[in-house]
């Protein structure tokens, strides 16, 4: 009975002194003390007075994230860490970082699920996006339907809306696309694209020909001067299966004889603050290629602009793709080569025609000469006849 009564009044005491009467707990800890709770054996929770440090030696249960105030760890009044599922939907959610993700998502199923955003503000706006990964401060900030994404670094994919299957891959990345189907690895890589679709930039500053250029492939920046590899042949599709309409190529060392190759320097406009070159900066060792507009012109001169010899996406930078000239170039040494075939026939026929004609004035040298030896003989008897018969003539008319 008596150990009953102390155990009433000692939680009476615990209650007076835990408890003040607005019910919030309040105890002091005192100088170098902790505040501990165990059981028998083991510690679970552990508060030094000394450093303010809480350790817990076991593992922290959060609830489900299905609003601001359910299964949140904040740092100040900023969400830092969540898994917000909007009922529906499969969840599958990872957000940690300052205001990262949100509480605004929706939809069904896969919508707004399977997506992770580890940065402050990353995937901020998302709604009913799915399988989007964000690493980085403000990755896919902007993201709101867009799907599949890939974002890794400060900003990437920042302006990306409704894009989706984008990969960015360093600091900027992709920074103002809104289109779909990029991917982007180098710090500052595509930073010009805005809506162009279906481009690959490899390097740091590897920008698209445009903004809204498609399908290209874009390996460094300006400043690269060698595209290195074991190999000096990239293969391309060509199987006849995937092909109509084949014809015979019938341009060839005609239009090639109107191309004019050039030895130049380089001078760009990107190496002035103005845009505008001045001959001050230009290097030193000259180099051989074409000139986009003199290739322009022989293309449309000749209706050939099929060849695409010049990208004139970006009308403010032509480009020239002199490798469409492959083909041509092959049929060109194939007519040579006919051309060639042919005069070397008739040269031989030419020869035969004059080894003919040598036998012949042999042989007709042959028979001069004896045809000579014949007159020279013929010539020597019709002097004898004619000496004989000069003597007869005397003996006759008693000269003699």
């Amino acid at each position: 009975m008596k150990t009953k009564l102390f155990i009433i009044l000692l939680m009476a005491i615990l209650s007076t002194s835990l408890y003040s009467q607005s019910g919030s707990i309040n105890n002091t800890l005192g100088s170098g003390g902790s505040f501990i709770i165990k059981d028998g054996a083991s510690t679970f929770f552990t508060l030094a007075q000394s450093t303010g440090y809480v350790t817990l030696n076991k593992s922290m249960s959060l609830s489900y994230t299905t609003g601001s105030t359910i299964g949140v760890i904040y740092k100040g009044a900023e969400r830092f860490i969540h898994d917000y599922t909007a009922s529906g939907t499969d969840g599958f959610n990872t957000f940690i970082g300052i205001s990262a993700g949100n509480f605004t998502m929706s939809g069904t199923g896969q919508q707004g699920s399977y997506n992770s955003g580890f940065g402050t503000q990353s995937l901020i706006s998302l709604t009913t996006g799915n399988r989007n990964q964000a690493f980085g401060p403000q990755t896919l900030v902007s993201n709101t339907t867009g799907f599949h994404n890939s974002a890794f670094g400060t900003q990437a994919l920042y302006s990306n809306v409704i894009g989706s299957r984008n990969s960015a891959f360093g600091e900027g990345t992709l920074i103002g696309s809104t289109g779909n189907s990029n991917s982007a690895f180098g710090s500052g890589a595509g930073n010009n694209v805005s809506t162009g679709s279906n481009l690959t930039l490899l390097g740091y500053d590897a920008q698209a020909s445009s903004g809204t250029a498609t399908n290209q492939i874009t390996l460094g920046d300006f400043y690269v001067t060698s595209l290195r590899c074991n190999t000096s042949t990239i293969s391309s599709l060509s199987d006849a299966r995937d092909k109509k309409n084949i014809q015979d190529l019938k341009l060839g060392i005609d239009f090639l004889m109107k191309l004019k190759p050039r030895l130049f320097n380089w001078d760009r406009r990107e190496w002035y603050n103005n845009n505008s070159s001045d001959g001050s900066k230009m290097q030193k060792t000259p180099t051989a290629g074409f000139i986009a507009q003199e290739l322009d012109t022989v293309q449309m001169s000749e209706n050939a602009e099929w060849l695409n010899l010049v990208l004139k996406s970006n009308p403010n930078k032509l480009e020239a793709t002199s490798g469409n000239l492959l083909p041509i170039i092959v049929k060109a040494i194939q007519d040579l080569k006919k051309e060639n075939d042919q005069l070397k026939v008739k040269n031989e026929v030419a020869q035969a025609a004059n080894e003919n004609l040598k036998t012949t004035t042999v042989r007709l040298n042959e028979r001069l000469t004896k045809f000579e030896k014949m007159q020279t003989l013929l010539v020597a008897e019709i002097e004898k006849l004619k000496a004989n018969n000069d003597e007869t003539t005397k003996v006759s008319l008693g000269t003699k």
